[in-house]
């Protein structure tokens, strides 16, 4: 009777490591991923401020981190709005204008990377690099004491982690 509750047990244990989805991307492959970026530790903060991260494969990783830039420039696109609507300035306004056409711009393209890697498509996943030369057009078309910096400045290291996610995940996969 005393070999039951043991057999049970171990039972038990082999069974939730064969279905936990624990075998997620390793530390070691998001210091790889994230030592090609601008920031390698607000990258590495990036990916895991996301929950799934920690459980995530390459594919998974990679839809996270277009979630991540995504969710980034929609923000963004939203604060330039409210930027836009609060400037009494006409060229401020204009330079906001700007930059909600640019951020629109970067929303269709993480669109497209977003079916690209739904369909594993991560060497056709070729977009991603321009994010940052748009924010930069953004930011260089308002003057010098706007307040967008901080924003700019995050979508920028956003853009660099999702584009250096996938680059990896593109060497990775024949």
């Amino acid at each position: 009777m005393g070999c039951f509750p043991l057999f049970s047990t171990l039972t038990l244990l082999v069974a939730s490591l064969l279905i936990s989805p624990s075998c997620g991307v390793t530390p070691d492959v998001l210091a790889t991923i994230c030592s090609q970026t601008q920031n390698q530790e607000t990258c590495e903060n990036i990916l895991t401020s996301d929950q799934r991260t920690s459980s995530a494969d390459l594919p998974t990783l990679s839809l996270i981190s277009l979630d991540l830039t995504t969710k980034q420039a929609s923000d963004n696109y939203n604060s330039f709005t409210q930027f836009h609507d609060n400037a009494t300035d006409v060229s401020v306004k204009n330079g906001f204008d700007n930059c909600l056409r640019l951020y629109l711009d970067m929303q269709d393209k993480l669109k497209v990377a977003y079916t690209l890697s739904q369909q594993r498509k991560y060497k056709d996943i070729t977009e991603l690099g321009q994010l940052t030369t748009l924010a930069y057009n953004c930011e260089n078309g308002l003057p010098s004491d706007s307040p967008t910096a901080a924003i700019t400045e995050d979508m920028l290291l956003t853009s660099q982690t999702a584009a250096s996610v996938n680059a990896y995940i593109a060497s990775s996969f024949v």
